[in-house]
């Protein structure tokens, strides 16, 4: 039979333990991402709450025509294909895989070029938003209440380079469409084609009202563009929906023949992510 002194030590232990455990959560590293995609999985669509795999779309360990390279293991393959706009429209919506929407995002994903891109015009990339199907995108001006976004964009090619930047829906924009904001910070011209390139995009949204929203982008852990003075929204209501993994030909133009570029090893987390590959 227990003695006092026994249970005593029983239930401080049990206690000095569950103790333990909530330290153990709280100081829990905070940089492990909360959503990866490497596009190894046989069904890696799932990951992103769909039924099937979407068109135009490929995961590929090898592609000689196009000049594909492994980054790590498979990668996702795109194609735009001649005469239209679409490569490809994945959503990560937090509501639906959180139960909750942030303020402030790090997303990251790796990016490559393939042979046969060479846009005469510009486009969109992925990117970040809350659009909630009212505002922010298609010409659907927001006014600080409905929507905003800030999708990635990629301009024509200039020397060989493909410009990259934000295409950001907000609610001091002067027209209809959104606007295009150029990573150019320390002279950065761009993407070239067959190469690696690690993207990432930090958004922390304003508070209501005021000009204190965030954006900034890294191309290979170098910052290539900051704005702190950004207003996404008036009301607590607009939060971050959506990392919006979009590529789009246009504009009102289409693809002059068929493109095709790479993504890999997708990340979301809420903290800066960079190179890494390895979170567990």
């Amino acid at each position: 039979m227990p003695t006092r002194f026994t249970i005593f030590l029983f239930g401080f232990a049990s206690l000095f333990n569950l103790q333990s455990s909530l330290n153990a959560q709280e100081n829990s590293p905070k940089d492990q991402p909360i959503f990866e995609c490497d596009f190894d999985s046989e069904q890696w669509w799932r990951a992103w709450g769909l039924r099937q795999p979407p068109k135009r779309v490929a995961v590929v360990d090898s592609d000689d025509r196009l000049g594909f390279k492994p980054h790590l293991g498979r990668a996702l393959r795109i194609r735009v294909d001649e005469g239209g706009h679409y490569g490809v429209s994945l959503e990560y919506r937090f509501a639906k895989q959180l139960g909750s929407e942030p303020e402030e995002i790090y997303f990251r994903y790796y990016l490559r070029l393939a042979s046969d891109w060479s846009p005469k015009y510009g486009g969109k990339f992925p990117g970040i938003g809350g659009t909630y199907g009212r505002a922010g995108w298609g010409g659907r001006k927001v006014d600080g209440t409905d929507g905003w976004s800030a999708r990635g964009l990629f301009g024509g090619l200039k020397g060989g380079k493909t410009p990259i930047g934000y295409y950001c829906y907000h609610a001091d924009m002067p027209g209809k469409y959104g606007e295009n904001w150029y990573w150019d910070r320390g002279g950065f011209p761009g993407l070239e084609r067959n190469r690696w390139y690690c993207i990432e995009q930090y958004v922390t949204l304003n508070t209501p009202g005021m000009n204190d929203g965030v954006l900034r982008a890294w191309v290979d852990d170098q910052l290539v563009y900051e704005k702190p003075d950004v207003r996404m929204r008036q009301v607590d209501e607009l939060k971050i929906e959506t990392v919006w993994i979009n590529v789009y030909y246009g504009g009102s133009w289409t693809a002059p023949a068929d493109y095709h570029l790479f993504i890999d090893d997708v990340a979301i987390g809420k903290t800066r992510i960079g190179t890494s590959t390895n979170f567990r």
